[in-house]
């Protein structure tokens, strides 16, 4: 949860040493900006939640093509709710009949018993967003119609049930993230889903978007102790991450001063803009291009990505970046390939 797979995949970081120009391992994409939920922790809410819906057609076409150039997996998450895109578990189907790995993360609301038997088999893993177990602090949170909770365990069960009865792989989670209106509910939501069947629950932290005007003050340190009462209620089948170091990494500096892994990954909305990092949607400038206007291969070897890159070896990562980069690790990682110790032969 908290590390990177880099190590997965030695022939494109070698590529990427050598300085070559290489494609992403993974994509996020928005397959729309709309969102049935408005969560008070949103990090695009500055986006304004628009009805924006990426063509299913044009997707379909740059799937084929994502797969062809050395693409391995797609997460559909983005800005809004992607189950709001009537096309999404037709392209979920799509992208793995294209040999990529392909995810999903919703809140769950739409994603019927009908859904799931859709396209739960393509999919490698789920992950449930679920801010609370008691309906009066899901509301508040959630910013949702009353009811939505009964409506999202309810479908995480049938998700379950239909994973058991067509004996598929596909991973079920179930991400809270942790604030001061839910931090007592933590265990007790614990044990509901080790009740429901799902095979991992996590507790991520808030982390704060430049451009957000959702702003959150919560101190961790505090809650860090919540930690010893999960362990006693995981098991080999049912595992908890409580994220203790990524809470932990809020107060520290970073190790590096370039963000060396924004190749690796990009995020694509649902206007078909491709953006080196979610922290830098809305700003035009910052965009390498749109799916709707170019392929992905003239995006990628275009000369405005190129000028774009060199724009970001130049940013200050203080100024410009998220206290919880999902980037971090990689970057350490990374840093570190291009700036070994004296000893390293040693093996």
């Amino acid at each position: 949860m908290d590390s990177h797979k880099l190590l997965y995949h030695p022939e494109r970081v070698a590529a990427w040493r050598r300085g070559e120009n290489i494609y992403p391992i993974e994509l996020e994409i928005g397959l729309t900006n709309a969102c049935n939920h408005r969560c008070i922790f949103c990090a695009v809410d500055y986006t304004g939640y628009q009805p924006v819906m990426f063509d299913a057609d044009i997707l379909k076409a740059r799937i084929k093509e994502f797969s062809k150039k050395g693409v391995k997996s797609i997460i559909y998450a983005g800005e809004g709710e992607p189950l709001l895109n009537k096309h999404a578990p037709d392209l979920i189907n799509e992208t793995k009949k294209n040999q990529m790995d392909v995810a999903l993360s919703t809140n769950g609301v739409l994603l019927s018993p009908e859904v799931s038997r859709d396209c739960l088999s393509s999919l490698t893993w789920i992950r449930f967003s679920t801010a609370a177990i008691r309906n009066h602090t899901y509301e508040k949170i959630h910013q949702c119609r009353p009811g939505d909770l009964q409506i999202v365990l309810n479908h995480m069960q049938e998700a379950v049930n239909i994973k058991k009865k067509q004996r598929l792989s596909t991973t079920i989670g179930v991400q809270l993230l942790l604030l001061p209106e839910n931090k007592t509910e933590v265990v007790e939501m614990a044990k509901e889903m080790k009740r429901i069947g799902v095979d991992y629950f996590t507790i991520k932290p808030f982390s704060q978007h430049p451009s957000s005007g959702n702003i959150l003050q919560v101190d961790y340190q505090e809650m860090l102790e919540v930690e010893k009462e999960l362990t006693e209620i995981a098991t080999e089948n049912y595992k908890i991450y409580f994220r203790a170091h990524s809470m932990e990494k809020l107060v520290c500096e970073r190790a590096y001063d370039k963000c060396l892994a924004l190749p690796f990954m990009v995020y694509i909305d649902a206007k078909g803009n491709l953006w080196p990092c979610i922290v830098f949607m809305g700003q035009p400038e910052l965009s390498y291009g749109n799916l709707n206007e170019e392929t992905f291969q003239q995006i990628w070897e275009g000369t405005r990505r190129k000028k774009l890159i060199q724009h970001f070896e130049q940013m200050d990562l203080k100024r410009n970046c998220r206290e919880l980069c999902r980037l971090d690790e990689m970057n350490k990682y990374l840093n570190e390939l291009q700036h070994p110790g004296l000893h390293v032969n040693f093996i």
